[in-house]
């Protein structure tokens, strides 16, 4: 998402307006979740794809982890539990997971 806060829908914004039978506005429909956040992929930029250097690494925002070229080791903590994965892989990660790897590789954080 854009920092540019001009990016941002304005939820008090009425999306409808309900009108008597002389015209006179009466009323106003506003767009409610999950409504708002399914059309508000149709105005946010697409995150940047972000290089990773260095393991671990902890993500600050949702999103997923990208590894290309190569057969790391890597492991996905998420709380208490950690899975063992090898390879090229796409995996989701949340806030507060750590992905660390061991290997060659080429690694990229794409944000929700």
């Amino acid at each position: 998402m854009s920092n540019n806060s001009s990016n941002l829908p304005n939820m008090m914004a009425a999306l409808v307006e309900v009108k008597d039978n002389f015209g006179k506005v009466i009323g106003r429909g506003f767009l409610v979740k999950p409504w708002n956040t399914f059309f508000q992929q149709f105005v946010e930029q697409a995150p940047a794809v972000a290089a990773v250097a260095t393991s671990p690494f902890t993500p600050n925002a949702d999103g997923t982890v990208i590894f290309t070229g190569g057969a790391p080791v890597i492991t996905l903590t998420r709380g208490t539990v950690s899975i063992v994965l090898t390879g090229e892989r796409i995996i989701p990660i949340s806030v507060g997971d750590t992905v660390s790897w061991v290997g060659a590789t080429t690694v990229q954080f794409l944000g929700a």
